[in-house]
């Protein structure tokens, strides 16, 4: 994601270990955690509710279409229309 190496990851945490301190790094390293585990959960959360409203804007369309198609008499529609296959080109007639 990042495309740290491990020599980036090795500077990083010597870093952390100087500014920090090892007494309050696993604080810090466990704070850090759930921070990324709320930005997570939150994006989540935003994703699945835009699925949502998608998925009750699609169904409104499909519930209309059908109650529109639901107020046409079988009298009025056309049933079973005339279909006729295109004639083929002859190769020959072609060349």
């Amino acid at each position: 994601m990042f495309d740290i190496g491990m020599i980036e990851m090795f500077v990083i945490v010597v870093m952390a270990i100087i500014v920090v301190g090892p007494k309050d790094l696993p604080k810090l390293l466990r704070s850090i955690g759930k921070f990324v585990s709320k930005i997570r959960s939150m994006g989540q959360e935003f994703q699945n509710s835009v699925k949502q409203m998608a998925d009750d804007i699609e169904l409104e369309e499909v519930t209309q279409k059908l109650n529109k198609a639901g107020n046409i008499s079988l009298d009025d529609a056309d049933v079973a229309p005339d279909i006729k296959p295109e004639p083929k080109e002859d190769k020959k007639d072609s060349v």
